[in-house]
């Protein structure tokens, strides 16, 4: 008994290895294609940093590149990395402490 049990968990983690396909139609599903590897786009934070100091209220955040994420310090927020998303994160007087990618 101990060794069927063995023999499934060794096939089920080698499952768990396998890549996706080459052949994958997310990008044609509407879904955001991420690049995991490091190798793909980056957001354009080092271009924004001088919003830093700027009240928010006075940025035209809607010539931002998408993906942006606008949010407070300590607000609640995903935890999903996205390195081609614009992250611009204010105090709570909505003045931009920081920008950058994620």
């Amino acid at each position: 008994m101990m060794r069927w049990l063995v023999i499934c968990a060794a096939a089920l983690s080698m499952t768990a290895c396998q890549t996706m396909a080459e052949n994958d139609d997310s990008a044609d599903m509407g879904y955001p294609v991420v690049d995991r590897t490091g190798e793909g786009r980056d957001c354009a934070a080092p271009t924004y940093q001088t919003l830093i100091g700027q009240p928010i209220s006075e940025v035209h955040t809607d010539s931002l590149p998408s993906p942006r994420r606008i949010y407070a310090e300590g607000d609640p927020v995903t935890m999903d990395h996205r390195p081609d998303r614009l992250n611009i994160i204010t105090d709570r007087n909505g003045v931009v402490v920081a920008v950058r990618c994620g």
